[in-house]
């Protein structure tokens, strides 16, 4: 009983020591997800995450060059016509396939079938 009574800071400080080191080893920081604010996830977790918006954004940025060639090809083909005055059948039927989107819908499927098997995370709503 002494030897507590002699050693006691010392004893507390060991076992301060010990907590400390146990709960930096065994507890993972976590943050708010990136998609849902009211999740809390850790640092694999919001890596992924961030991948998963990493590839919709890539997505998206595909999306809008497609729209913006198919403009693009739009009023390259009304500026031709109001040059010559005549019609290109062939520039016009390129114009029209390209406005529906025919060849770009295909390659479209192919890129969500695509990120479906790249994605192994997809976080659930709580």
């Amino acid at each position: 009983m002494e030897y507590i009574k002699k050693n006691i800071h010392w004893l507390i400080s060991i076992n301060i020591a010990t907590l400390v080191i146990a709960y930096a080893y065994g507890c993972e920081s976590e943050t708010r997800s990136l998609i849902y604010p009211e999740r809390k996830v850790t640092r694999a977790e919001l890596t992924t995450e961030l991948e998963l918006l990493e590839q919709k954004s890539a997505i998206a940025y595909a999306d809008l060059e497609r729209k913006d060639r198919i403009r693009d090809l739009v009023l390259n083909q009304s500026l031709i016509i109001a040059q010559t005055g005549t019609v290109n059948p062939v520039g016009v039927i390129m114009s029209i396939m390209s406005v529906l989107g025919i060849g770009v819908a295909a390659d479209d499927v192919r890129v969500r079938k695509k990120l479906k098997r790249a994605i192994p995370y997809v976080p659930e709503k709580p």
